[in-house]
């Protein structure tokens, strides 16, 4: 079965969307770390034992991380140009979440305290409006920047 186009556009737009979401999510949710890694990964080469210990992850993590954005986006490719694009962009997100100890986090929008591992859960549930205006700035942005950089 032939997609058309139109079908592929709209496949692809959201893909790309999807790995947005996602990255703008953990830029909310302070896990800058994990944005610095991905892009490290697939725009640099970078190994995942590498960017390991430079951001205090496991290997592991990485190559799930990887994986994920590779599911999305459904590409290595796709996935190299998209975080090319968005990370400049998605590091510049102020995260609404502030540590208290190790195992609890803090939303400064709505002031619920809940363990750190739910974070980004608790933001698409509840904060969702916020991730879909970054999403709208992060799109209109990248746009811009690609067209600079192709005339």
């Amino acid at each position: 079965m032939k997609l058309k186009l139109v079908e592929w556009e709209q496949l692809m737009r959201t893909s790309i969307e999807g790995l947005l979401e996602y990255l703008i999510v953990k830029a909310l949710a302070g896990k800058d770390n994990v944005i610095k890694a991905l892009t490290d990964y697939f725009v640099y080469g970078e190994s995942p034992s590498v960017i390991a210990l430079k951001y205090d992850l496991s290997k592991h993590q990485v190559r799930g991380y990887a994986q994920r954005i590779v599911e999305k986006t459904g590409s290595v490719t796709r996935a190299k140009v998209i975080l090319k694009y968005a990370t400049p962009i998605i590091l510049k997100i102020k995260p609404i979440t502030r540590s208290l100890n190790n195992s609890f986090i803090k939303c400064l929008l709505c002031g619920e305290e809940l363990p750190f591992q739910i974070a980004e859960d608790h933001i698409k549930k509840k904060h969702m409006p916020i991730v879909e205006d970054y999403l709208q700035s992060t799109v209109e942005l990248m746009r811009k920047n690609i067209i600079m950089d192709h005339s």
